[in-house]
């Protein structure tokens, strides 16, 4: 065969070396592959001055190419190189783009995988300086990129419309230009990847990706890391990775250690975890055939062509997993005829390098529930890829894994019936039951229900009634009845009927009034009516007290049907479940044991996996904002909040909900608030922040205090912001240096009493300006009414006073009103409402409302860059949700955080970082939990809640050893665009200025006890204000 290339490469001898070549190709397939190695020599032929010799050396060309088998392709197509290369005659590179584009669309598997070699020289040859060559280029790269098999980016059609469809037109345009490069990331980085990711897909968008990579736009640069992230974490065989390791790794590298914007650099770092992992596990080991061969059969004899070429065809079927018995008969022909020693070599070098999977077997001899494989993904992230799951009749399986590795979603999506390949409900009837209840629309707005009737409008009965029949096609139907009775058993109160009275939840009460632990017991009778074969639960003992979990321990191990559970209480666990399924690696790991001891002995097995239920913030870490200073407050211990003898009762109910309520709360303050469900916990903070009105007692705040409230379902705060990122959701929220949650919270009802002095007519007098009652009969007293107010100041005598607007009277009328008139007046909500702004303007001071900012913020929580800026909340997994809102909460830097069942969404990661970061802040923390593990974490003190009525149990703690550091006043602040603003601090007291407020102060106080004169928060802030005075004269 040299001879032969020698007389071809000869520009007297070629048209006749081409002739001798053709003679030794006898049709026989030995011959065809020692012909192979002419190849680079007939193409340069084709290119040569002798037309003769180049239309026959075209001819013999497009004649191998034609004969050679399918999987050739990695010893056929690599003969072209040469010809690919930048310096190659014109002639050559469209005979190559030809003959590549004809073997495309003839063998379009086995080409797919030479593309990652091929596709950067095809690139190049778009830009070449010929027209014609360019064609054949573009020509041929389309074709390669429509061969490689991804319907996420090729369109699912066949047909010659599928280019107007897909993300290959765009492909296309981005390797013709540099310019088109930005709008091809940015489409590539909102394509919804859900299909299995293999080498082929990644090789097609390596070009595109590389010139991303190399621009000077970092956004471009960081979308690069997010779709390369985005597709390797739908690789499922790691050993896919490996067209993105030559050029895609190094430069992700290189951002990851270069580029100056941090949120690019964050992401290159993040896609780099994802890519070295990949490329850890190496490509497939390329065993010797002759040695595997040899085991089952006699090889005849062959040259060395012949071998090498066997060699290598057989290594690229086994990376591109071709494992078609027909294939490798005609592959293998004639040298190997005996059909099993071929199977018996194709199985051998499959199972070579393959990590072994071990199989979960379940030998109960209960009946199978369902027994397959499917994938799960989340929108543009896959959670579970070709994993297998077994579940069996009446087992408890406890499901584990970190936070956002989809255990919600799965269960959802399997209610939902969206998994493909399981069961549908006619076939196994299942049921997820969640804190929230997801609204639904009943009936269209009407006069009677403006905006629409929902699911939620409905009561506990006809909330069941409307779910079993309506989503759950139950048949036969149940009736009002049926809900009734199961309603009874699980504990509802039925007033007008006589049962359960002492309970706290009506089944005919609307179910916006139920607490969480009562929803989620409806959801349970729903289960039972609809006959569940499995029942799922997300953190089933999150809203309930220790009697209650009891219980919930009680009926589901009554239940008739197997249960699915995601759960952090581990006691929990450990006595309920008989086996366990755990997230690893985007697949389903299946373990099981004595009942009893099921958890114990999986955590014995797998020691790492008792981070799943450690408190600990080794991986994760919450930074909370100091509070700032707070005016008059010189120690922790102080009282900057308090309610005395409050009552309130629901609408619906006749009894207090909570009664007698008195209680104060400090900075210093770590309380755990306790109760049975019901006993009125979450009302009663409820009525502390505002978002309920007290019908007796008083409600005190200090006027410079912020407080920061995380409600029971948390994601309330979030619900009408779902399609805003969290960085744009606090953007909004806190616009215009105000929280416009908290303005949602305010009552604004005016109550009796403010009625009543509302009656009484007040007046600006003409002379001294001051605001005053008006005199009957006098002509000169014209009445005014505040309409809004708008500043506030200290006059001289140290006392509030506000810029207030008149009603029907212009801007330029407004007037400096005294805090104790207009409280006289009945606007105390209107002067409540300022100082909250004040406030909260005051919290906002050392910190700018940028992205930035926010987005800092949010990191601090644990929420990385690209879940802040670049992702809706709506795809957030329910523990980043609890981040944001925890990151919103705190934006204020506020003096008091409640948190009503703060636990509920948050892995042991999460928790650990919250309880931690709670025992540092450097505010009061007001804590409704069931979770004792981590109340006891936090808290020193206990307001224990039974049937309305509190008792406080525990010491407060105080530590003022930092206070006057951390509640310092900065001398300037810097703004968002560099700038320095000096601070004016409030002056110091002289001993003489504070004997005389404490003589003034006790002269009230004292008249107080005669003749009534002030209401009880004047009272209180007369009393804290005596005690400090007296607390720096002692100093």
């Amino acid at each position: 065969m040299e001879a032969i290339i020698a007389q071809i490469n000869d520009k007297k001898t070629c048209e006749a070396g081409v002739k001798a070549l053709q003679a030794t190709m006898d049709g026989t397939k030995p011959k065809l592959i020692e012909a192979l190695a002419a190849i680079p020599a007939l193409m340069e032929a084709v290119a040569g001055k002798d037309k003769a010799g180049a239309t026959l050396a075209e001819k013999v060309v497009r004649e191998i190419f034609g004969t050679v088998d399918e999987w050739s392709a990695s010893v056929t197509l690599k003969t072209l190189t040469s010809s690919l290369e930048g310096k190659a005659k014109p002639a050559m590179k469209e005979l190559a783009c030809e003959l590549i584009t004809e073997f495309a669309a003839k063998h379009p598997k086995a080409f797919a995988r030479e593309i990652e070699w091929m596709i950067q020289s095809v690139v190049l040859l778009m830009n070449d300086i010929k027209a014609s060559v360019k064609a054949k280029a573009k020509e041929c790269l389309l074709k390669m990129c429509y061969t490689c098999g991804n319907k996420d980016l090729i369109g699912s059609d066949e047909g010659a419309t599928v280019y107007a469809e897909s993300f290959i037109p765009t492909i296309i345009k981005a390797n013709e230009s540099l310019k088109n490069v930005e709008e091809c990331v940015e489409k590539l980085a909102g394509c919804v990847f859900v299909q299995n990711v293999e080498a082929p897909h990644l090789a097609v968008i390596t070009p595109v990706l590389w010139r991303g990579l190399n621009t000077k736009s970092e956004q471009c640069q960081r979308r690069c890391c997010v779709i390369v992230d985005n597709m390797c974490k739908l690789v499922d065989d790691p050993r896919e990775g490996q067209p993105l390791f030559p050029e895609i790794l190094p430069l992700v590298k290189r951002r990851a250690e270069e580029t100056s914007d941090p949120d690019c650099r964050e992401m290159a770092e993040k896609c780099l975890a994802t890519i070295t992992k990949l490329q850890s596990v190496g490509p497939k080991p390329e065993l010797d055939l002759k040695e595997i061969a040899g085991k089952v059969c006699a090889l005849p004899a062959m040259s060395e062509e012949v071998a090498t070429y066997l060699q290598k065809v057989t290594y690229a079927m086994n990376k591109a997993n071709c494992y078609d018995l027909s294939s490798w008969t005609t592959t293998l022909a004639p040298f190997v005829t005996d059909a099993k020693a071929v199977e018996s070599i194709m199985n051998e070098l499959a199972n070579a390098g393959k990590p072994k999977e071990v199989e979960f077997v379940d030998d109960s001899t209960d009946p199978d529930l369902y027994k397959g494989s499917f994938s799960l993904a989340y929108g543009t992230l896959t959670l579970l890829r070709d994993t297998k799951l077994h579940l069996k009749k009446n087992k408890f399986y406890a499901l584990l894994g970190p936070n956002n590795c989809g255990k919600t979603t799965l269960m959802r999506a399997i209610s939902k019936e969206k998994v493909e390949g399981f069961p549908k409900r006619d076939e196994l009837v299942t049921i997820f039951v969640e804190h929230e209840v997801e609204e639904r629309m009943l009936e269209e707005p009407s006069k009677e229900w403006p905006t629409g009737k929902f699911n939620i409008d409905l009561n506990g009965m006809e909330f069941c009634v409307d779910t079993v029949n309506n989503v759950y096609k139950k048949s036969p139907p149940i009736t009002l009845a049926d809900a009734e009775k199961e309603l009874g058993i699980i504990g509802f109160k039925n007033k007008a009927k006589g049962v359960n009275l002492r309970a706290a939840a009506d089944m005919c009460n609307p179910i916006t009034t139920y607490s969480g632990g009562w929803k989620v017991k409806m959801q349970l009778a729903c289960a039972k009516l609809i006959d569940a074969d499995i029942l799922m639960l997300d953190e089933p003992t999150g809203h309930l007290d220790v009697k209650n979990i009891q219980w919930m321990k009680d009926w589901l191990n009554a239940f008739p049907g197997s249960i699915i559970a995601s759960s952090s209480n581990s006691t929990f666990l450990d006595e309920m479940i008989t086996h366990v399924i755990d997230f690893q690696d985007r697949k389903l790991v299946q373990f099981k044991g004595e009942k009893g001891s099921v958890l114990t002995e999986f955590v014995t097995a797998f020691p790492e996996k008792k981070s799943y239920f450690e408190l600990s913030n080794k991986n994760v870490k919450f930074v909370f904002p100091p509070p700032g200073p707070l005016e008059g407050v010189k120690s922790k211990g102080r009282a900057i909040l308090k309610m005395n003898n409050v009552n309130f009762k629901y609408p619906t109910h006749d009894k207090w909900t909570v009664q007698d309520i008195t209680l104060s709360v400090c900075m210093a303050s770590r309380i755990a608030v306790i109760g049975a469900n019901g006993a009125g916990k979450s009302t009663a903070i409820k009525l502390l922040i505002g978002e309920l009105k007290n019908e007796h007692g008083t409600i005190w705040k200090h006027s410079g205090m912020r407080l920061a409230y995380v409600a029971q379902h948390a994601f309330h705060h979030l619900e009408k912001h779902l399609d805003k990122t969290p960085v744009q959701y606090i953007l909004w929220r806190f616009a215009g240096n105000d929280d416009r949650e908290s303005l949602e919270n305010q009552t604004n009802e005016v109550n009796d009493d403010e009625e009543a002095l509302r009656l009484v007519k007040w007046c600006v007098d003409s002379k001294s300006g001051v605001v005053r009652k008006c005199v009957p009969g006098e002509k000169g007293d014209i009445p005014v009414v505040p309409d809004t107010i708008l500043n506030r100041r200290k006059n001289k005598q140290k006392k509030y006073e506000y810029e207030t607007k008149w009603m029907y009277k212009p801007i330029e009328g407004a007037c400096w009103v005294e805090r104790d008139t207009l409280r006289a007046m009945g606007y105390e909500k209107m002067v409540c409402r300022e100082d909250e702004k004040q406030a909260a303007a005051a919290g906002l001071m050392s910190k700018p409302l940028t992205a930035p900012s926010v987005e800092k913020e949010l990191k601090n929580f644990g929420l990385d860059a690209e879940a802040a800026s670049y992702s809706p909340i709506q795809s957030l997994s329910g523990g980043q949700k609890v981040k944001v809102v925890l990151a919103a909460a705190m934006w204020m830097n506020p003096h008091i955080l409640i948190l009503d069942e703060p636990t509920n969404y948050l892995d042991r990661d999460g928790l650990g970082a919250l309880s931690l970061g709670l025992v540092d802040f450097g505010g009061g923390v007001v804590i409704i939990s069931h979770n004792m593990e981590f109340a006891e974490k936090v808290c020193t003190q206990k307001w224990i809640m039974e049937a309305g009525r509190l008792r406080e149990e525990g010491e407060l703690v105080v530590d003022d050893d930092d206070f006057a550091d951390t509640n310092a006043q900065p001398d300037e602040i810097v703004d968002a665009s560099g700038n320095k603003i000096a601070v004016n601090k409030v002056k110091t007291m002289s001993d003489k200025d504070r004997k005389k407020a404490i003589k003034e102060i006790e002269k009230k106080l004292k008249d107080h006890k005669k003749k009534n004169t002030l209401s009880d928060a004047e009272m209180w802030e007369l009393q804290d204000k005596l005690a400090e005075l007296k607390t720096e004269m002692g100093a």
